[in-house]
C-alpha cells in the first residue's frame, strides 16, 4: 500500500470516528427504567428519571385527584397519570377517558391526526398476564405558545381508574413513544 492511500484512510478512519463522537454527544440521552407509581395501579417505562405531583382535576364534572409521574429527555416529555373515579360504572369510566383525552388535545391546541384502538395488558402483582383493557391511542398535532407541538398519548380505563400516558414534544417521536405507550401495563 502506498504511503497517500494509507494517510487517506486514516484521515477517513479518524473523520468517521469524530463524526461518530459529535452525534453521540448530541443525541438525547434515554436511560429507560421500569417505574410503578405508587397507588397508580400501573407500571410503565420512562426514559429518565422519574419526578411526581398530584393535583384536583375536573374531569367534566368528575372532580379528581390525578397523581403523575414524567421524565423529560431534551423537548419531549413523557407522563403517566392515573384516577380513582367515584365509581365502577362503565358510564363514569367512558366520560373520563374522552375527558382526560379532549383536555390533552385541548393542551396542545391542536387536533387529532390519528385515532386508533389499543389493548392494554392486565397484570397480577407476579407480573403474570390475566387479562387484557380496550384502550385509545391518539396522535394530535398542534400549538404550545408559538411552538409547535405533538401529542402521542394512550387512554384506558378500568374498573374505578383511569389512566392517561403522554408524550408531548416539538415533532413527533415514533420511536420513542412507542416505547413508552406499549410499555404501559395496568397492575392488579
Amino acid at each position: 500500500m502506498n504511503p497517500r492511500s494509507a494517510l487517506r484512510r486514516r484521515r477517513a478512519s479518524l473523520a468517521g470516528a469524530a463524526c461518530a463522537l459529535a452525534l453521540a454527544a448530541c443525541a438525547p440521552d434515554y436511560d429507560w427504567r421500569e417505574i410503578r407509581p405508587s397507588g397508580a395501579g400501573c407500571l410503565v417505562m420512562l426514559p429518565g428519571k422519574p419526578a411526581s405531583m398530584s393535583r384536583p382535576i375536573n374531569l367534566d364534572g368528575l372532580a379528581v385527584t390525578m397523581a403523575m409521574s414524567g421524565a423529560r429527555v431534551d423537548d419531549q416529555s413523557f407522563t403517566v397519570g392515573a384516577v380513582v373515579l367515584p365509581d365502577a360504572e362503565p358510564a363514569t369510566r367512558d366520560k373520563a377517558r374522552a375527558a382526560m383525552r379532549a383536555a390533552m388535545v385541548r393542551n396542545v391546541a391542536g387536533r387529532e391526526t390519528a385515532v386508533s384502538d389499543a389493548t392494554v395488558p392486565v397484570l397480577d402483582l407476579a407480573g403474570r398476564t390475566t387479562a387484557t383493557q380496550a384502550g385509545v391511542r391518539v396522535e394530535a398535532s398542534g400549538r404550545i405558545g408559538e411552538r409547535p407541538a405533538h401529542l402521542s398519548a394512550l387512554f384506558v380505563a378500568r374498573g374505578n381508574r383511569a389512566w392517561q400516558a403522554v408524550v408531548i414534544g416539538p415533532a413527533a417521536d415514533a420511536e420513542h413513544a412507542s416505547a413508552f405507550l406499549d410499555s404501559f401495563r395496568i397492575l392488579e
